[in-house]
């Protein structure tokens, strides 16, 4: 299978250039030679087979052979927002979010939150995706949205989709005359999941007072990046089996 690699510049760009830590993992790590060809993405959900044309130092000059819209995807928008975790569970979190086809990932401030992560560890983050996209096939990549307070994110986020929020005391997710979302090309399902004080009895009720069901994930206390992506494959898989499309 050729190897896959994301390009800043649209697909469309001819000769379409390789810079940067791509064109070294491409010509020093792998080793890769003028007539091999790779798999290019930009991010936007097409890719394309390329052959290299030529190496030189620090960059590689690729010709687009074939370009084709990835089926990768899925065909709702899904969204998680999650308080943050500590230290590298947050990369983690991110990494497995994206494995999963979460489409946007929205960083929450609560009242018990602890950590509010800045610029730079944002932008660390929106790399984690790239890598993971190129691991596990994704051609469109997840965004990583700034930080936002949980009144404005229940107010955005559930006037234009169905939610679903993490709390012990909710219906149980496969129970899904009760939790059935209604989810369409445009209209998905967005998530939240609060930090490991959990949110408070007012954040819950406002997200409840909204039309979000409240969703148990068991009787055990899990940890904020585990909580998020077991909701996110509860719900993948529900809006799936919803559309019709399986498990």
């Amino acid at each position: 299978m050729p190897r896959r690699f994301f390009t800043a510049h649209p697909l469309k760009s001819e000769p379409l250039v390789l810079a940067g830590g791509e064109a070294h993992h491409l010509s020093h790590v792998l080793r890769l030679k003028a007539g091999d060809e790779v798999v290019l993405f930009d991010g936007t959900g097409e890719e394309a087979t390329a052959q290299v044309v030529k190496v030189s130092s620090g960059q590689v000059m690729l010709a687009v052979k074939s370009r084709r819209i990835a089926t990768t995807e899925l065909p709702f928008p899904l969204i998680l927002g999650t308080a943050v975790p500590k230290g590298d569970r947050f990369s983690w979190l991110v990494e497995k979010a994206t494995e999963l086809g979460v489409t946007r990932l929205i960083p929450l401030r609560t009242a018990r939150s602890i950590v509010d992560p800045g610029s730079g560890k944002l932008d660390k983050m929106r790399n984690t995706v790239i890598a993971a996209s190129k691991q596990c096939g994704r051609s469109q990549l997840m965004v990583i949205d700034e930080p936002c307070d949980w009144g404005k994110f229940l107010q955005k986020e559930l006037s234009e989709h169905q939610g679903w929020v993490a709390d012990l005391a909710g219906v149980s997710p496969l129970d899904r005359e009760a939790t059935a979302p209604e989810v369409s090309g445009g209209t998905g399902l967005v998530l939240a999941v609060g930090p490991e004080g959990g949110l408070t009895t007012e954040e819950v009720a406002a997200a409840a007072g909204l039309g979000a069901k409240l969703v148990s994930l068991g009787p055990r206390i899990l940890r904020t990046e585990t909580a998020a992506l077991a909701l996110a494959t509860l719900a993948a898989a529900a809006c799936s089996a919803r559309l019709g499309l399986g498990n």
